[in-house]
C-alpha cells in the first residue's frame, strides 16, 4: 500500500514478489508519477491498482503492508484489520527476519541520518561488518539475505516508522534518539502524540538493550518509558576526534556525540570513535557545499524541513547568504525564523518558494523584502543575481517540500541540477 519513489516501497514489493506472494501493489497516484518505481518493478508477478485503493484489496489480503505515509486510521487499514489481516511495514518485516548480531534503531526529529552515517562510519573504523539502511532512500530489505549473525545493523528510523512497531513486541537491541522538537503537526495533532510515535522505538526493550539520550528534559521523558540501560550523552561536550572533525556546527556535535555513545556501548575504542569522527565528510543534501559558482557559494540544505534546521544552518554555513525558503505546512510555529530573517544584517536576499507553509511566513517578516519564485530554477536564478561574491546560496527551506516536488530529495536534486547549470570553479 503506496509503492512511492523513495525506494522502500519498492524494496517490499519486490522482496514480496520474489518470495512467491500473490502480490497487489496499490497507490493513490497514477502510472505517470510512479514511473521509476513501475519500470524498476515490471508486470511480472505483480497486479496493479493505481490512482485509487480498492476497499475489496484490502479485504482479502492476508498481509499489508503499508508505506510509513500512510495514516495509521486509514478506512482501508481499518477494513483489512476486521478482515483478519497483518498490517505491516518494511521495518518489521525487516526486525521479523533479521539474523544480525545487532541492530541498532535512531530516531528523533533532527540529525538522524548524520548520528546513523557516523554511527555506521565508526563501526567500519572498528573492522565490524555493519550495514546502515532505513529512511535512507534505501531498502533494508534488500540487504536482508546478505545480513548475518556477524553484522551490526544501523537503521535510521522516522517516527512514521517507529509508530509501526507498537503492540509487535520487536525493537532494536540499541537505541539512540538525537532529540525532540516540533514536527509533522500536520499529522500529528500535538507534541506528546508525535513524542509517543518516537517512543515505540525503545518501548518494547528489554534489559539487556541499551538506549542512547539526550542530557536534556525530553531525554528524561524517553527515559522513562524504556526497560533498556540509559546511557546519556552531553549535547554540548565535544566527542573524540571533534576538535580535527571536517562537520561543523553544534547540532553536528551532539550527532558524533550520540554516534560515539553508542559506540561505547559495543566496546569501541577510542581511537577508532576519533577516527572515524575526523574523517567523516558529511552527508549528502545537508548543509552541503556543492561548490563555488563564479565566487559564491551553492550549500545545499533541503533536508531543512522544520524552522530549527534552518536556523542550525544559518548558525554554521559562513554568511552573507541569500537564502531560498518556503514550501508546504506543517503547523510550525515560525515566529523565531522570521525574527531572524527580519533582523539578521547577514541575511543578503530572502527567495521564497511556494506553498501553504510560505504563506504563513510571509506575513511574518514585516518590512523584509522577498522575492517570490514560481519554481526552483527561478529561486536559484534570482538567488545568484541577488549574491555579491563571497556570499552563500543556501537552500534551507525550512519546510515540507509536496505540491512543488515530488518530496525534499527531489527538491535538492532540482536545485543542484540549477546550480550546476551555471558552471562550478570549485567542487566538493
Amino acid at each position: 500500500m503506496g509503492l512511492g519513489l523513495q525506494g522502500g516501497g519498492l524494496g517490499v514489493a519486490e522482496f514480496m514478489r520474489d518470495l512467491g506472494a500473490a502480490l497487489t501493489v496499490t497507490d493513490l497516484r497514477v502510472a505517470e508519477a510512479l514511473g521509476p518505481s513501475l519500470a524498476r518493478l515490471g508486470e511480472a508477478g505483480v497486479r496493479y491498482v493505481l490512482g485509487r485503493h480498492d476497499l475489496e484489496d484490502f479485504r482479502h489480503a492476508e498481509i499489508v503492508v503499508r508505506n510509513p505515509a500512510v495514516r495509521l486510521d486509514s478506512p482501508f487499514l481499518t477494513a483489512a484489520r476486521e478482515a483478519g489481516a497483518a498490517i505491516e511495514m518494511e521495518m518489521t518485516l525487516f526486525l521479523r527476519w533479521c539474523r544480525a548480531g545487532a541492530v541498532v534503531g535512531v530516531t528523533g526529529t533532527r540529525g538522524k541520518t548524520t548520528t546513523s552515517s557516523v554511527l555506521h562510519a565508526i563501526l567500519q573504523a572498528d573492522g565490524r561488518p555493519v550495514v546502515l539502511a532505513g529512511n535512507l532512500r534505501v531498502s533494508a530489505l534488500r540487504a536482508l539475505d546478505a545480513i548475518g549473525p556477524q553484522h551490526t545493523v544501523v537503521l535510521e528510523l522516522s517516527s512514521w516508522q517507529t509508530e509501526g512497531l507498537a503492540h509487535t513486541g520487536l525493537h532494536p537491541h540499541g537505541a539512540i534518539v538525537t532529540n525532540l522538537m516540533p514536527d509533522h503537526l500536520d499529522r500529528y495533532p500535538d507534541l506528546a502524540t508525535y513524542a509517543a510515535a518516537k517512543a515505540h522505538l525503545l518501548a518494547n526493550q528489554t534489559p539487556p538493550d541499551w538506549a542512547v539520550l539526550p542530557d536534556d528534559a525530553w531525554g528524561d521523558w524517553f527515559a522513562r518509558r524504556t526497560a533498556a540501560r540509559v546511557v546519556r550523552y552531553s549535547r554540548s561536550s565535544p566527542p573524540p576526534g571533534w576538535e580535527h572533525a571536517r562537520l561543523a556546527g553544534s547540532h553536528n556535535r551532539a550527532n558524533c556525540a550520540a554516534a560515539a555513545a553508542a559506540a561505547h556501548c559495543f566496546g569501541v575504542p577510542e581511537r577508532a570513535i576519533a577516527r572515524a569522527i575526523r574523517d567523516f565528510d558529511g552527508v549528502p543534501a545537508r548543509q552541503q557545499l556543492l561548490g563555488t559558482y563564479g565566487d559564491i557559494r551553492a550549500v545545499n540544505d533541503t533536508t531543512a524541513t522544520i524552522p530549527e534546521a534552518t536556523l542550525a544552518a544559518l548558525d554554521t554555513v559562513p554568511g552573507p547568504w541569500v537564502l531560498i525558503v518556503g514550501g508546504s505546512d506543517k503547523r510550525l510555529s515560525f515566529e523565531t525564523l522570521a525574527l531572524r530573517l527580519r533582523d539578521d544584517p547577514n541575511l543578503r536576499a530572502l527567495i521564497l518558494l511556494p506553498g501553504s507553509g510560505t504563506d504563513r511566513l510571509r506575513p511574518l517578516l514585516g518590512p523584509r523584502p522577498a522575492i517570490q519564485a514560481r519554481t526552483m530554477a527561478e529561486a536559484v536564478d534570482a538567488a545568484f543575481a541577488a549574491a555579491h561574491p563571497g556570499d552563500a546560496v543556501v537552500l534551507s527551506p525550512a519546510c515540507a517540500s509536496f505540491g512543488l516536488f515530488q518530496n525534499e530529495f527531489d527538491r535538492g536534486d532540482q536545485f543542484v541540477v540549477a546550480v550546476r547549470r551555471r558552471g562550478s570553479t570549485e567542487s566538493r
